[in-house]
């Protein structure tokens, strides 16, 4: 009896956390799959549309003008630290990733804000107490490509992509799982499982010629 009541239950649990991976990652599965599209026919789909470049040069507040740079690696995060926050409040300069570089001998540094879909340079010049910003958007469709692949999105994004893969493969798995329990689909689910696996196989066969 144990036996004939644990094959339902686990049915009924199959079926519920197929339904309910699927609910999870139901946005980002559309999301990953329309961006999908965009990103392997860039030239059918490319767009201008929002695409916006700025430069211009912002005089040094009083706490950020420095007569001399430290040598030191500690020192040298710390300033460039207090740089990408003011350019971050000041300027809404924001970015995932974040690097920089100095040259202690000409009184600069280089600030560089990189983020999907586009960048911000900063080189500041501090004999004039002034940096030059440069920014970079390559419009909305970019922005969701780059998304797509993770790049620039910083670790959250990362993660984010993570889950949804992982909540895809329970949804794909269970989904197996319970047409093999229902003789009655069994067949035409293996038939078109098996048919996936070919179509796949013979499409990059196909792209080798």
């Amino acid at each position: 009896m144990t036996e004939f009541r644990r094959g339902p239950a686990l049915n009924k649990l199959m079926r519920v956390i197929h339904s309910y991976s699927s609910m999870l990652v139901l946005v980002l599965l559309l999301f990953f799959a329309i961006t999908g599209i965009t990103l392997n026919h860039p030239d059918l789909l490319y767009s201008k549309a929002g695409q916006l470049s700025s430069q211009q040069v912002l005089s040094l507040p009083e706490p950020l003008r420095y007569s001399s740079l430290p040598e030191s690696e500690p020192q040298q995060a710390q300033i460039a630290a207090q740089f990408r926050d003011w350019l971050s409040t000041e300027h809404q300069v924001k970015a995932s990733v974040f690097s920089y570089m100095f040259e202690p001998d000409d009184m600069v540094l280089e600030l560089d804000f990189k983020r999907p879909a586009g960048y911000a340079t900063a080189i500041v010049d501090f004999s004039a107490n002034t940096a030059e910003l440069e920014l970079e958007f390559n419009g909305y469709l970019a922005l969701l490509n780059d998304l797509h692949k993770g790049r620039n999105a910083g670790t959250s994004w990362i993660v984010l992509i993570d889950v949804t893969a992982v909540a895809c493969i329970i949804f794909a798995l269970t989904g197996f799982w319970l047409i093999l329990k229902q003789p009655s689909r069994r067949s035409m689910g293996n038939s078109l499982a098996m048919l996936g696996i070919f179509i796949s196989l013979f499409a990059y066969i196909l792209s080798l010629h």
